[in-house]
């Protein structure tokens, strides 16, 4: 719904009614008989659906929705129902957006100059502060990649298709074992949660290999009770530290139950004793 109006100067201008309102038609209507400028008629709808809106208002808002303002082209009172349309906009519709708001430079009041592709030869426009950071100019990805290409074509060499199966041996035996420059002894640390020291891993021996995870490391506790009692862990059976630390793994300071039940049980009850001590 539009309702016209005429300021003090005897212009037209118009209403665009929200359906979100609580204004009552009556005092729509009384409005629109007065004779004011938009911005005066736009504070007076604010001022009414301060009145007539039957929510109370937030301590902190600076607005009550919808927020009456004036279009800044055809001088139309245009509702905004949310916060966003409050603070953006400007104009009542599309139609009384300027079609060149200014903001573009034309090209020859920019700052740059016109350079040659480094591999088609075709003439661009970059920038100064392009042409600062960039010495060779491309006029799109695809030459910039035909350039690098030629690059990469020098070292193509180094690559592994130009390895003979000497190399290849040469390389798997300095990269194993105690010959890889990250080698740290075959032990591997799994930091827990908390306060607690990580837990050891050593590489498994393949008779008890059925304890291992899949990359072929054991807990090293778990690996010392099961070389001093002859026979795999099963999964059910834990290691117990005597004096609390996890890294500590001398067999005097070991101990085996059948279970994790069991563990708990004798740390609390005292019972049932472990069926193996270090």
């Amino acid at each position: 719904m539009i309702l016209s109006m005429k300021n003090t100067d005897g212009n037209q201008f118009k209403i665009l009614l929200s359906t979100t309102t609580t204004i009552p038609p009556s005092e729509l209507s009384r409005i629109a008989q007065i004779k004011s400028s938009p911005e005066t008629i736009a504070a007076l709808l604010n001022e009414m659906e301060d009145s007539f809106s039957g929510t109370p208002k937030h301590w902190n808002a600076k607005r009550r929705y919808p927020f009456w303002k004036v279009c800044q082209n055809c001088s139309a009172i245009f509702p905004c129902d949310t916060k966003e349309q409050a603070v953006r906009n400007r104009y009542c519709s599309r139609a009384c957006v300027p079609p060149n708001p200014g903001k573009t430079k034309p090209l020859n009041e920019r700052k740059g100059r016109v350079v040659a592709c480094a591999t088609c030869g075709k003439e661009v426009w970059r920038p100064n502060a392009w042409l600062r950071k960039c010495k060779t100019a491309f006029c799109s990805r695809e030459c910039n990649g035909r350039m690098r290409g030629k690059e990469w074509a020098k070292h193509a060499h180094k690559g592994r298709a130009a390895w003979t199966k000497e190399s290849e041996q040469s390389f798997c035996l300095k990269m194993r074992g105690q010959s890889n420059p990250a080698w740290k002894g075959g032990v591997t640390y799994f930091r827990k949660h908390g306060n607690y020291k990580p837990v050891k891993y050593v590489r498994c021996p393949l008779e008890f290999m059925a304890m291992a995870r899949k990359d072929g490391y054991v807990m090293e506790h778990r690996l010392f009770v099961a070389q001093a009692i002859g026979r795999p862990l099963t999964r059910t059976e834990v290691v117990h530290h005597r004096n609390h630390d996890p890294q500590d793994n001398r067999l005097e300071n070991l101990e085996l139950f059948a279970s994790n039940r069991d563990h708990k049980l004798y740390e609390h009850h005292g019972t049932p004793l472990p069926i193996w001590r270090g």
